[in-house]
């Protein structure tokens, strides 16, 4: 028998296939190189064409491993990309090992089967789906193929190397190697009690003991705590198992933060050795959870073999057209709409242009892994600390970045349509753009200095998902030059689709709003004031964006419970010098260790409540939201018409309803228009009630609502500026979709609406001085929905004649049928009379009432 030579590719010694470690790219490693791996937390394959993660939870438990089929992870579903019998597409090699494999798993005294995982993952994309279709079947038997021709070319077994290998498999063994390592396993790490509910673990402060806390999301369960420290919550066993891997955050409401990966496994497998019939289970659903992560990584989309159906994003068929004819062509990609030339970068610069494959040199990656132990899961490949701002003007966007990243990296990764380096060049991102998700794609040519330095934003290791975003984002506006000095309201939106607004430091409310964003733990992002209004000191710099990361509460030893905010520069660079600045003497060692400031100049800093109001003008602020979902419908509208459209919630929860004009810095739109918007819910009775309204002159007017099941109303007019008629985009955001209808108009809706809120309107004034104390009337102007009313309510047996006339009445206007500035008014017995005004911003009222009775 010839015995073939096998060589680890990291450190390139020979070795024996008993004695390594086969990854699932098939490159072998020796045990050592891969024990150093491990220890490292994971890497990337050491084979440099290779594209393959080793993750964690498969070098953990690399003794379980199954072999899968010809599954892959796209947009974060399983898709089988090949048609008939996995084991054809396999190599003889992988069909005996899969065999033994299955033999010894046979033989292992596991109490149940572990079954094969094919149901969808939820986790990120759930939130912005993107569901697979495949295509026709002439089309997958082509693609098939092709990748069969691929894998024949590139893996040519040797007859006598498969014998050798076939024999070097022997089931017992390896059965009794596995019983061995899983014993050894569980000695080495708990000590198991004789009686299992007294059993106390403590990992690392994460394991909690179940005398004080119990699970935050069941609210019951006390036994089997994981502390999450990132956002304090502590999550059960139970609840871990049933929900953790549809989400791959923290799932208690309202909050999002991300779990650390690493150390929710080492939790995972040391309370499982305690029910010892689920190890295997347990230990392979997390191994699959981990896989499904990193896939999201690292996978290459095969954009041939699917399109996007729920979420509807424009231009998106174009751009797959434009993708599959390359690949096909075999071209690399140049775009002709923002090509590399001087009109897009702008007269302010001067730049050449050159490949991604040019300026690194080809060592270049999608998203890099970062080597830092202060950041985890999806942290460590998209973060605030990747962004270096370059010569453009846009802190705006980058601060924005930094805190959507921070915050939430799984949505800053769901705006990626393409998630890894392509031969072809082309990379697209989605972003929402006047409401409407719009798919953005570029080439990979990017302005450089001439020793090949990027002349704007890069990130600090070898990967370019920032370039591609700081692209898109530039593309919109027909340059680099034309993306300087924006607003982070407009960011937020565009990267998440949901609601944004801003808060004023000078505000008596500040303090007030701060909690309670704090709270719902929304994105934020500073501003600082202008040179000419405050000074800038001690290291800020004026009129510039600031990332709002988090708060903490510190115990100081003499000023006592302290606040402060986490701060970053998108610079990278240059920090707050003041109080709680790195060099301040307030700083005790305790403290310092405790809340892990960074030795160099980052552009993270920590400033107190007070500090920050005084150096910052606001805070624009982005309610994102875990699951909820996004839809809208584009509209045309005339300046002195309403549309009506109706909608129906199945769902009771919150919903953002939202009129969206095209963004003022597009050409040919100078300002925004007035927006109007007024939702009520259809009663039974055919009456209607008032939910919420909003007038405000601005690129998003939106309104919060608390919906129960029913039929709903929305009443929205833009009054264009510079238009007779234009399009605007009605949109909702809240944990289920909706589906707008429009339908014609309803007269009787808004005096409905307003008599209902005049009767409950206190206090009214009574005409007991007239000798008629059930006869009462009161009016109301609201400023922020654009609306008013006079009401009178009869519930005398008299009939009312009265004449009102107003003598002021700026900034208002009586809605048909009543006009001009006088009321003429008869009211019999039992009735009630509504005038509904129109509000616009400031007005002036005064008026003067003439009343008798008639019996």
């Amino acid at each position: 028998m010839i015995k073939s030579s096998l060589k680890c590719v990291k450190c390139q010694l020979e070795t024996k296939e008993s004695s390594s470690y086969k990854a699932k790219c098939g490159h072998l490693y020796c045990n050592k190189c891969i024990d150093q791996i491990t220890a490292e937390g994971g890497s990337n394959c050491s084979e440099k064409q290779c594209s393959n993660f080793l993750n964690i939870a498969d070098l953990m438990n690399r003794q379980f491993q199954k072999l899968s089929g010809s599954n892959q992870m796209v947009f974060g579903k399983q898709v089988t990309m090949f048609a008939g019998d996995p084991k054809k597409l396999t190599s003889p090699s992988q069909q005996n090992k899969a065999t033994a494999v299955k033999q010894n798993n046979q033989n292992l005294n596991t109490p149940r089967k572990q079954e094969k995982n094919t149901q969808p993952r939820r986790s990120i994309q759930e939130r912005s789906p993107v569901p697979i279709q495949t295509k026709s079947k002439s089309q997958m038997q082509k693609i098939t193929d092709r990748v069969l021709q691929q894998q024949n070319s590139a893996k040519v077994i040797n007859p006598k190397q498969q014998q050798g290998q076939q024999a070097q498999v022997n089931p017992q063994q390896q059965v009794q190697q596995q019983k061995q390592q899983q014993s050894k396993f569980i000695q080495q790490n708990v000590q198991i009690q004789p009686q299992k509910q007294e059993i106390k673990i403590d990992i690392d402060n994460r394991m909690t003991e179940s005398v004080s806390y119990k699970c935050d999301y069941c609210h019951s369960n006390n036994q089997g705590l994981f502390h999450n420290e990132i956002c304090d919550h502590r999550l059960c066993y139970d609840c871990i198992q049933k929900y953790y891997e549809d989400y791959c955050v923290c799932f208690v409401k309202d909050c999002g933060w991300q779990i650390n990966q690493e150390q929710l496994n080492q939790f995972m497998l040391t309370y499982v050795t305690f029910q010892l019939e689920e190890v295997q289970e347990i230990k392979l659903k997390r191994q699959q959870s981990s896989n499904d992560q990193q896939d999201i990584l690292i996978s290459k989309f095969q954009f041939e073999e699917v399109t996007l159906q729920h979420m509807q994003i424009s231009n998106m068929n174009e751009f797959i057209k434009t993708f599959d004819e390359l690949k096909i062509k075999e071209k690399n990609y140049i775009d002709l709409r923002f090509g590399p030339n001087d009109r897009s970068v702008g007269s302010n610069y001067q730049a050449t242009w050159q490949r991604l494959n040019v300026i690194f040199n080809g060592d270049y990656q999608f998203f890099a892994k970062a080597n830092d132990n202060k950041r985890f899961g999806l942290g460590k490949y998209i973060g605030p600390q990747d962004i270096i701002q370059g010569q453009l003007g846009n802190c705006y966007l980058l601060a924005s970045i930094s805190a959507l990243g921070n915050r939430r990296p799984d949505l800053l990764l769901d705006i990626f349509i393409t998630r890894a380096i392509n031969e072809q060049g082309i990379y697209c991102i989605r972003l929402c753009i006047d409401g409407i998700w719009k798919a953005i794609y570029v080439d990979d040519y990017f302005p450089v200095y001439p020793n090949l330095t990027p002349i704007f934003t890069k990130a600090k290791n070898n990967a370019i998902w920032v370039m591609v975003l700081e692209k898109a984002w530039a593309k919109l506006f027909g340059s680099y030059q034309n993306s300087a000095s924006g607003s982070m309201q407009e960011v937020l939106r565009a990267l998440t689709g949901a609601p944004t607004e801003v808060i004023w430091t000078q505000s008596p409310e500040f303090i007030a709003q701060l909690r309670k964003c704090l709270a719902n733990k929304v994105i934020m992002v500073a501003a600082t004031q202008s040179s000419d209004v405050q000074p800038i000191t001690q290291g800020l710099v004026p009129n510039h964006a600031y990332s709002v990361l988090k708060i903490r509460q510190i115990n100081h030893p003499k000023r006592g419970q302290v606040e402060l905010l986490k701060l970053r520069n998108p610079w990278g660079k240059k920090e707050w010098t003041g109080d709680w600045g790195y060099d301040s003497s307030l700083w005790t060692p305790q403290l310092r260790q405790e809340l892990k400031l960074d030795t160099e100049d980052s552009g993270v800093f920590y400033m107190d409540i007070g500090s920050f109001m005084q150096q910052f003008r606001d805070i624009h602020i982005c309610h994102v939201k875990q699951d909820y979902q996004y839809s809208a419908t584009q509209i045309k509208s005339n300046k002195k018409k309403a549309v009506y459209y109706s909608f129906k919630i199945t769902k009771e929860g919150d919903y953002y309803i939202t009129i969206n004009q095209r963004n003022q810095r597009f050409q040919g739109n100078p300002k925004y228009s007035n927006a109007k918007l007024f939702i009520c819910k259809k009663e039974e009775n055919n009456t209607y009630t008032y939910i919420a309204g909003k007038l405000s002159q601005f690129g998003e007017v939106w309104c919060k609502c608390t919906l129960t099941k029913g039929e709903y109303i929305v009443f929205a007019k833009v009054i264009w500026e510079y238009h007779q008629e234009f399009f605007f985009v009605l949109s909702s955001y809240g944990i289920d979709k909706l589906e707008f209808k429009q339908i014609k108009k309803i007269p009787e809706m808004l005096p409905s609406v307003f008599i209902k809120k005049g009767l409950v309107q206190q206090p009214k004034r009574s005409y007991d001085t007239m000798g008629q104390p059930k006869i009462q009337s009161c009016y109301n102007l609201d400023r922020l929905d654009g609306w008013g009313y006079y009401f009178i309510d009869n519930q005398s047996n008299v009939k009312l004649i009265s004449k009102i006339s107003f003598h002021k009445f700026y900034g208002l206007r009586f809605c048909k049928p009543h006009r001009g500035v006088t009321l003429n008014i008869e009211l019999p017995p039992g009735k009630q009379f509504i005038a509904i005004i129109k509000v616009l911003s400031g007005y002036e009222i005064e008026f003067t009432q003439k009343v008798q009775f008639q019996q």
